[in-house]
């Protein structure tokens, strides 16, 4: 799996992570913003985006705030999105095609 580093303050000068999950749809090297899953205060997340010095398309995973509404949670925001020391991992990522088996209710015609 080829990986980059990425100082922190290139992926800021490219808008990553995005202020909001919407708007990859305005950036046109942002080609995606992916929920990972729910952590005790924040919610994970993963970008895709292309690299414009070599073309590639990278992903990095960050925390961003929960959307909990009207309900008030502790904790905070972590320091630069959950990301530890100078450079964040970036893992060389493809678009690619997967089917996925799913459990859905039968119809049952009795």
């Amino acid at each position: 799996m080829p990986t980059r580093q990425f100082p922190r303050e290139h992926l800021a000068a490219l808008g990553i992570p995005p202020d909001d999950p919407d708007d990859v749809e305005y950036v046109e090297h942002l080609l995606a913003d992916e929920h990972v899953t729910n952590l005790k205060y924040t919610a994970l997340r993963r970008v895709i985006f292309e690299a414009q010095d070599d073309g590639r398309t990278y992903a990095v995973q960050y925390e961003a705030p929960l959307d909990t509404g009207d309900y008030e949670v502790s904790g905070g925001m972590p320091d630069h999105h959950g990301w530890r020391g100078s450079t964040v991992e970036a893992v060389e990522v493809e678009a690619r095609t997967v089917t996925v088996t799913r459990w859905v209710p039968v119809d049952d015609p009795r």
